[in-house]
């Protein structure tokens, strides 16, 4: 089973900083050009189904890149990027401002009406689990997610501890790709935005 995981395109909340979470909206027009781009750089990879989270910027790049293929679109709620509760729309720096004991290494939000890093990771394990039960072991998956849920589904693939998912970076449209994830899998692509460079 191979694994193509892509970051929905650039909102208006990614382009101001803003913790987006669940706040449910849609592609900036600069977004929309990335998945556009994205759709084309795909366009050379072998797909048999797409998994998208049920917010409106991920459901929106899927549609993008599945427009003109025969491709499956299945939208999964537990994909959904982590609630950051009472932090949703605001800058790191309102957040601080907002909330002086806060500790930006402490991913536990239930304290601020949100989710933390653990129901995530709960969520993206289960995701994984179905990944497995419910695909042959040669199909060729796209993914399209968030930060959040993408880093932390990237730890429980490659058995890293979820503590670590800020050791990854994806940029919005990025594609990143595991291989080989019913034996070992193995990372052979990380964060590529090449594509969203060519004109």
């Amino acid at each position: 089973m191979r694994l193509l995981l892509a970051r929905h395109g650039e909102t208006d909340y990614n382009r101001q900083w803003r913790y987006q979470g669940r706040t449910d909206l849609e592609l900036s027009q600069v977004g929309q050009r990335q998945a556009e781009r994205l759709r084309r750089r795909l366009s050379r990879e072998s797909i048999d189904v797409i998994y998208t989270s049920n917010l409106k910027r991920a459901a929106e790049t899927a549609g993008t890149i599945a427009r003109g293929r025969d491709l499956r679109v299945v939208p999964r709620e537990n994909l959904a990027e982590i609630d950051f509760g009472r932090f949703e729309g605001l800058t790191y720096a309102e957040i601080v401002k907002s909330y002086p004991d806060w500790d930006s290494s402490d991913y536990n939000f239930t304290a601020y009406g949100g989710e933390s890093l653990e129901q995530l990771s709960q969520r993206i394990r289960a995701f994984a689990k179905e990944l497995r039960s419910d695909n042959p072991t040669d199909t060729d998956i796209l993914i399209i997610a968030h930060s959040g849920s993408l880093r932390v589904l990237l730890c429980v693939l490659l058995g890293i501890d979820i503590e670590n998912w800020r050791r990854f970076r994806l940029a919005p449209a990025s594609l990143t790709v595991v291989e080989d994830v019913e034996q070992e899998p193995v990372l052979t692509l990380l964060n590529d935005i090449s594509h969203l460079k060519t004109k």
